[in-house]
Parts: structure tokens; sequence; C-alpha cells
């Protein structure tokens, strides 16, 4: 294997691989992810090198993870840089996405099929009590009423704790990787407040869009699991 890969997998919206990103090294340190850096193209090496130290092995495990997937897949994206929204730039014909944590880093890929778009997102499953060593989103503020609609904020209400924070976090999750896959198509921030989710135990998702300058009609899923102590989401978005 190229580097640590954590896992390989089939979801309903494409190939997902997943790649470890080390812990207790300096951030500039990426000796463990050598091997996958040796197998990125000049052009990537020469982008990586631009970056922080503190950005460095994050950006790199995921494009390490993206390359996988593609190869899994039978495709060769060439060099992915960075398009202007921070995204990974693609070649017709491929869609993709990357999410990143500190200590994983995930990536998802597909065949770009009647204008199909995918997002992909990662968080931490909250903890109770919070983790010193990682506290993520135990730590931040509530964070709910920003992120979901109306509809969304009184289906939690009466949901009780830890399961209200998992599920906005989940919310957040699945508005991101939305977010991801929906960007593209129409070339804008998309709000919270423009899609409301209702995520059920199975991981399917139910998406209704309400987008405020009324672009589409797109068809727009979303996936969530649980995997390797974090929330995995994806989603994807085709015009309807």
């Amino acid at each position: 294997m190229p580097a640590d890969v954590a896992f390989r997998i089939d979801l309903p919206h494409g190939r997902c691989v997943g790649v470890r990103i080390p812990t207790g090294v300096e951030q500039d340190n990426l000796l463990s992810l050598a091997p996958g850096l040796a197998s990125l193209a000049e052009e990537e090496r020469d982008y990586l090198e631009s970056l922080s130290p503190a950005r460095k092995p994050t950006w790199l495990a995921g494009r390490i993870a993206l390359h996988e997937a593609l190869r899994d897949l039978g495709l060769d994206a060439g060099p992915i840089l960075t398009d202007r929204r921070g995204a990974p730039e693609l070649p017709d014909g491929v869609t993709g996405s990357i999410s990143h944590k500190r200590t994983l880093a995930v990536a998802l890929a597909a065949r770009r099929l009647d204008g199909l778009s995918i997002g992909v997102d990662l968080e931490p499953v909250p903890t109770l009590p919070p983790s010193p060593s990682e506290p993520g989103w135990d730590s931040r503020p509530d964070i709910s009423s920003r992120v979901m609609t109306p509809e969304e904020l009184a289906a939690l209400a009466a949901t009780p704790e830890p399961v209200r924070r998992r599920e906005v976090v989940l919310h957040f999750s699945i508005k991101e990787a939305l977010y991801k896959a929906i960007n593209p198509l129409i070339s804008r921030y998309v709000s919270f407040q423009e899609a409301t989710i209702l995520p059920h135990p199975d991981g399917s998702v139910t998406v209704t869009l309400a987008l405020a300058k009324q672009e589409g009609p797109f068809l727009a899923e979303a996936r969530w699991s649980e995997i390797s102590g974090h929330l995995l989401t994806t989603a994807a978005v085709r015009p309807g």
C-alpha cells in the first residue's frame, strides 16, 4: 500500500478510501506518508511545498486517498491540485471530494455521469464526557440554531443528551457533504438553511432542497455511516 490505508469501501455514492494521519509527530514531518508522497506528480509535490507545515499532512493524506479511490475505479485524473473554492481540481468525466480531521483523511470518487457531483464529510463522533485529547465538537458552543432549520430544531427539541449533540454534528456533516456536492453546479455559497434533512437509522437521509436563488431542479441524495470513530457522510447531486 502506498500509505497507511485505513479502509477501502464501496458506498452508494462512490468509492471511498480512508488514509490514517499519524499522531505524535511534528506537523512538517511527512516520513510516515513518504510512500504516498513519492507517488504524487511533480505539480502536486510543488503545491504541497507551498503549504504551511500544519496543512501539509492533511492535504497529502487527502490527495493520497483520492488517488487511491480513483485507481480502484480504474481512473487516472493526473495531478490533482486545488480549485478556487478549495476543492480538488478534477478533469471532465470525474467527480470527487475530500474531507479530513486530525487523524484521518477520506476521499470519495465516482465517474461523472449525467451531471453527477458528489461530496464527502468526516466528523469525530461526539463523546460524553469530552475527551481531553481531542475535544472537538464537545467543547464548542451549541451551533444547532445555525446549522439546523426550524423543522429540524423542532425534531431535535425532544432529543436527550448525548444523542442531541450527535444529531447536531450529524446534521452539520450531511449538510457539509451536500454543499460540496452542489457547489460545483451552482458556483455559490449554500447556507445551512437551504436544505432540510432527516437522517434515518439505516443510514439513508431524506433531503429537501430550498435553494435561495431557486436553481435547479436537482435530485439530491445523502447517506451516513460510522467508521473508525467518525461520522462519515456522503452526498450526490445531479440535475433533475
